[in-house]
């Protein structure tokens, strides 16, 4: 059995008149970029000083713990783990910090005249 002729012809995109009018062009919107300024001159990569404390023979264990959990808001276990570090070797690094932080820590462990140095790493 043959199939059967379409009762009509399908028209092309060409064959349809289209009114000029009817014809316009639609433009996306155009999202600008927005560009954010920073000043790179007060910038300070992340992680950039080290707060190293040293051992010495005029603080207790006890007194350089509590003062390490006041300087870092840390717990007992990671300020003694610190301080028994110090004791051992001699010296120990408390924290790779950006500036501000490692400033304060610097200036809290200084209150009892703890020995620290600060030390730009990068």
């Amino acid at each position: 059995m043959k199939p059967e002729k379409p009762f009509h012809t399908p028209l092309k995109s060409q064959d349809i008149p289209v009114p000029s009018a009817a014809i316009s062009t639609i433009e996306a919107p155009v999202k600008e970029k927005k560009e954010t300024a920073f000043d790179l001159s007060q910038m300070e990569p992340w992680r950039e000083f080290a707060v190293t404390l040293f051992n010495d023979e005029s603080h207790s264990m006890d007194q350089v713990t509590l003062q390490l959990m006041k300087a870092l808001d840390c717990t007992a276990g990671r300020a003694h783990s610190i301080t028994m570090e110090a004791h051992h070797k001699g010296s120990a690094l408390v924290v790779i910090t950006a500036r501000p932080r490692a400033t304060r820590i610097v200036q809290i462990l200084r209150e009892i005249d703890l020995h620290v140095t600060l030390r730009q790493i990068n």
